[in-house]
């Protein structure tokens, strides 16, 4: 199995959100930045990017 790196800007939102989430339980200023990264993906997987 081999792992891809996202194509679009909504999966680039959708990887750092995670990374983000998963990292701010050790630095809580990245916990500040996840909530702009769900927005920013929703917003581009709806209008297709």
């Amino acid at each position: 199995m081999k792992i891809t790196m996202p194509q679009s800007i909504s999966g680039w939102c959708m990887w750092l959100f995670f990374l983000c989430t998963g990292v701010g339980m050790f630095v809580p200023v990245l916990l500040a930045i996840a909530p702009w990264l769900a927005l920013a993906y929703a917003v581009f997987f709806f209008i297709g990017m």
